[in-house]
């Protein structure tokens, strides 16, 4: 039988994530039908990108640390990438994505 819940990714965010690639992974996924949820790992929901453009999150970060998603993907961006390697719930998520066996992806420079 097939799976019929709608597939939800997460897309945490940073001050100077870089915009194209926040902007076309959340696009992409909305545009599939998938229910994408932007986290900011800031203090402020409004998080300013690499190229100066705004993005404001729909929750913070810690908001989504008892939750499951079937994808969180990473943008790159400096500083953007850093402040997402200095998240203590970010990677507590990502760890438990990788232990799951499930999706997770990170573009360019947030591998880092």
């Amino acid at each position: 039988m097939a799976d019929t819940r709608e597939k939800t990714a997460l897309v945490p965010i940073a001050n100077g994530s870089e915009d194209m690639e926040t902007a076309i992974i959340v696009d992409v996924l909305r545009r599939g039908g998938v229910e994408v949820t932007v986290a900011s790992v800031e203090t402020e929901l409004l998080c300013t990108m690499a190229r100066k453009m705004k993005f404001v999150a729909d929750c913070h970060i810690d908001e989504c640390a008892d939750k499951e998603y079937d994808l969180i993907a990473l943008p790159g961006g400096m500083p953007g990438a850093k402040h997402l390697h200095d998240s203590q719930v970010l990677i507590a998520l990502l760890k438990k994505q990788q232990a799951a066996k499930k999706l997770y992806a990170a573009i360019c420079a947030a591998p880092a």
